[in-house]
């Protein structure tokens, strides 16, 4: 009789175990198909783990073996297992099978029940163990979520290049064209006060009723999660307002309330959920309840741990974000720009991103004008040309609070801020200072502007540095 762990009155089935490494005895071919599903920790018994460990060094090793092979691998772990006549034992009790994914599939149930017992155990231990604080609670509750993970198979899945092309792979649509795609993530962010969470409410709107929002188009309306990690509720809640009252009697609406759904601060009884953790992550994505989008407005007050400007800080961000891509859900990321104008903090953060938008105030804007600003592209992966080109937007509210929103392209803007500054007599040189541009730019500008008429001053009474 094989020696072996005591499983107590845990979930265990030996007898399919045996049946399994028996067959496994008669059909050496078929380790493969055991390891993809398996692995040796999966068997109850201590000498099923190390037979099985055995069969699937030699089946790599060699690709078959048999009973007396097997014995000569396991070498000193013999005796512990009951030596040859256990080996034995099992290949003649066994049944020759082609198929053996039900008793693997027996096995790994087996198993996972066996961790969910243990780890439910051991988060009632840590629950009735005076002092224990409730976020190593919490801790304990999403490991033992995340064991129905460990029910996929064990081995990567690898195919060949004639498989791959015959799958059956459906095209990415878009969620809000052509910005973000589905399973697409993509970043939105600018300075304080420059209209990134208005933006990225606008974006959220549009894509829960499948309509319009400044050049972007939402396809079909999706279900939309927006996490708030600042605001007050009341801003919040009036901005969207005016969002809502602003859409215009041409598009689309929600075709139901819970299309977009809120999470913000003020609204919760505890304190919002670190998404640089695992447990912060798991509550929101527990309230995903079949979102296609989730928006983060913003990632410095909602991912907390680790340093800012440290790219591995990132990495249970970026690995969170893999794992929604594959969950078929797109994700907006909205962030603040540092003192340099770029983005805050590690540019590790990009590497994952479709599509990058950052937001400025123009060189003429004025405080006194509200939310206008420049939308520019610094990550295109899936669109471009006209597509790509910068614009201009500048939000103003009616009197009857509702958004109202008007672009207008970047270039032509530009333009116009220049031609103001030459008919006022700036030279090249000062326009160039004066819009953040190259000597050259601010020349060609120049050449628009007159093409266009938009210089009245001739240039015989210009400064002579004007040319």
């Amino acid at each position: 009789m094989a020696q072996g762990v005591e499983v107590q009155n845990l979930p265990a089935s030996p007898e399919v175990e045996r049946s399994l490494l028996g067959t496994l005895l008669l059909k050496s071919e078929l380790w493969s198909d055991a390891a993809e599903s398996l692995h040796a920790d999966d068997f109850c018994l201590d000498a099923h783990q190390r037979i099985f460990r055995a069969m699937v060094d030699l089946g790599r090793d060699h690709g078959i073996f048999d009973a007396q092979t097997l014995a000569i691998g396991l070498e000193r772990e013999l005796p512990s297992i009951g030596g040859e006549a256990y080996l034995s034992d099992l290949e003649c009790g066994a049944v020759e099978r082609s198929n053996i994914k039900p008793l693997c599939k027996v096995i790994r149930e087996k198993s996972l029940l066996r961790q969910v017992a243990r780890r439910a155990e051991a988060l009632q231990s840590a629950a009735l163990t005076p002092g224990t604080r409730l976020e190593e609670c919490q801790r304990q509750t999403v490991e033992l979520l995340t064991v129905y993970d460990g029910a996929q198979s064990n081995r990567l899945r690898v195919c060949s290049m004639g498989e791959f092309l015959m799958m059956d792979i459906p095209a990415r649509e878009m969620v809000l064209g052509p910005i973000l795609p589905t399973q697409g993530t993509a970043m939105l962010y600018s300075k304080r006060g420059v209209g990134k969470t208005y933006l990225a409410l606008g974006i959220a709107h549009a894509v829960a009723r499948g309509g319009s929002f400044l050049c972007w188009k939402a396809p079909k309306p999706r279900q939309v999660l927006f996490v708030d990690g600042e605001l007050p509720a009341s801003t919040l809640q009036q901005r969207i307002r005016s969002i809502e009252a602003g859409v215009p009697e041409t598009e689309p609406k929600l075709p139901a309330q819970d299309y977009l759904r809120i999470i913000t601060p003020d609204m919760q009884s505890q304190p919002m959920p670190d998404l640089a953790t695992w447990a912060g992550q798991a509550l929101v994505e527990r309230e995903l309840c079949g979102a296609e989008l989730l928006v983060l407005d913003n990632i410095s007050a909602l991912c907390r741990s680790g340093k800012e400007n440290e790219g591995e800080s990132w990495l249970p961000v970026q690995g969170w974000l893999l794992r929604l891509r594959q969950q078929g859900v797109s994700v907006l990321l909205v962030h603040h720009a540092g003192k340099s104008g770029m983005q805050r903090g590690t540019s590790r953060r990009e590497d994952l991103l479709d599509t990058v938008i950052a937001l400025q105030h123009p060189s003429d804007y004025a405080a006194s004008e509200g939310l206008r600003c420049e939308v520019r592209y610094e990550k295109n992966r899936s669109f471009h040309g006209e597509e790509a080109r910068p614009f201009e937007v500048r939000m103003q509210l009616e009197g009857s609070g509702a958004a109202h929103w008007n672009l207008r392209d970047a270039q032509d803007a530009l333009v116009e801020q220049a031609s103001a500054l030459f008919r006022d007599g700036v030279s090249i040189r000062g326009v160039a200072e004066e819009l953040g541009i190259s000597k050259g730019k601010a020349e060609r500008l120049r050449g628009k502007a007159k093409e266009q008429g938009l210089l009245l001053t001739p240039l015989s009474q210009c400064p002579n540095d004007y040319v």
